[in-house]
C-alpha cells in the first residue's frame, strides 16, 4: 500500500467515476484502475461497486475511505511537521498573484488573515502569470491568483475558481487627444495608437490582443512590460497608452500623471484563485479554504 493508491482511491471516490478520476488525475484510465485493484488485493475487500449512474464506493470502502483521506492529510502535513521540529516558529503559506491584482485580494482576502492565523507567516510573491501556473506545479506557491482562463486552457494539474471581475479601462498621458473630455473612447479609435500592454499569450495582454481582434483590428504593440507599476509609468511618459484592469488603479487611486477612461465597447477580465489538483496539508487547506470564502464573498 501506497500514498499514490490512495490518492487514486480518493479520486475515484470524489469523481464517482475511474474515468473521472483519470483526467482529474491526468493519467490513464488503465493506471487509475489497476492501482485501485492492487489496494483492494491488499486491504482484501472492494471499495467500490459500478451502477448504471458510475461507480458508487460500498460500506467497507466509505470507511476506509474516510480514514484513509485523514492518514493523506496528515502525509501532506509532514512538511509542516518537520519545519516545527527545526524550531522555524512560523509556518508559510506562499501566495502569487499577478501584477495589479493588489486591489482585489488584499482589502478581501488579506486584511484579517493575520488576525485568524497569527502563528503563519503569509508570503506573497508578484508575478506574471504565465509564471504563476509553473510555480505552482512546482509547489514553490500553494495558491495562485490570476487571470481567468477558459477550462480548456487551465494547465494540466491545477483547478480554477472564479473569485471576481474587473472592467478593462483606458489610461492616457494627460494631455493626449483622446482624453480631453470624460466620454468613453471607442477602441477603433486606439488602432494606431502605440499600445503598452503585458504578457501577449496569457494574461492581461491576451485579453487586450481579443479586444482587438473583436472589431477585426491589430493592435499597435509598441512595448510589452511585465508589470502594471512599469507599464503605468511608461504611459506617463507619454510613451503610449495601455489598457489595464480598474482594479489594479482603484487601491492607490488615479495617479496625476495619467488618466483613465472606459472603453466602449465594455470588456470585463475575470480573476480566479488557483491551485493544485492534489491535497495539501491540513493546515494549507485550511487557509485555501478561508482565502477562497474570502475573495468570493463580496463577489
Amino acid at each position: 500500500m501506497d500514498i499514490r493508491q490512495i490518492r487514486y482511491a480518493l479520486a475515484v471516490a470524489r469523481e464517482r467515476s475511474f474515468t473521472g478520476a483519470a483526467q482529474r488525475l491526468h493519467i490513464s484510465q488503465s493506471s487509475v484502475s489497476e492501482q485501485v485493484a492492487l489496494l483492494e488485493d491488499e486491504i482484501g475487500f472492494r471499495l467500490f461497486r459500478r451502477t448504471g449512474r458510475g461507480v458508487e464506493t460500498t460500506e467497507q470502502g466509505r470507511s476506509f475511505l474516510a480514514e484513509a483521506d485523514r492518514v493523506a492529510q496528515d502525509f501532506y502535513g509532514l512538511s509542516d511537521t518537520a519545519r516545527r521540529l527545526t524550531g522555524a516558529s512560523f509556518e508559510t503559506f506562499t501566495l502569487g498573484m499577478g501584477s495589479g491584482m493588489a486591489g482585489l485580494v488584499v482589502p478581501r482576502g488579506l486584511s484579517h488573515f493575520a488576525d485568524i492565523f497569527p502563528n503563519v507567516q503569509l508570503r506573497i510573491i508578484t508575478a506574471p502569470t504565465r509564471s504563476i501556473y509553473d510555480q505552482l506545479h512546482t509547489e514553490r506557491l500553494d495558491v495562485g491568483i490570476a487571470i481567468e482562463l477558459p477550462p480548456d486552457e487551465l494547465p494540466a494539474g491545477l483547478i480554477a475558481s472564479p473569485i471576481g471581475k474587473s472592467e478593462m479601462v483606458l489610461i492616457c498621458h494627460p494631455d493626449h487627444a483622446l482624453v480631453q473630455d470624460q466620454d468613453p473612447v471607442d477602441l477603433a479609435l486606439l488602432i494606431e495608437e502605440p499600445l503598452i500592454t503585458n504578457e501577449l499569450t496569457i494574461g492581461y495582454g491576451q485579453i487586450v490582443t481579443t479586444m482587438f481582434s473583436d472589431i477585426g483590428a491589430q493592435p499597435n504593440i509598441r512595448a510589452v512590460a511585465d508589470n502594471i507599476d512599469t507599464l503605468r509609468e511608461m504611459v506617463s511618459t507619454g510613451l503610449g497608452v495601455a489598457i489595464i484592469p480598474r482594479s489594479s488603479i482603484d487601491i492607490i487611486g488615479s495617479p496625476a500623471s495619467v488618466v483613465v477612461r472606459e472603453i466602449k465597447p465594455r470588456r470585463q477580465i475575470g480573476f480566479c484563485i488557483v491551485r493544485r489538483r492534489q491535497a495539501m496539508s491540513r493546515n494549507r487547506e485550511t487557509y485555501f479554504a478561508f482565502l477562497s470564502e474570502a475573495l468570493t464573498q463580496n463577489d
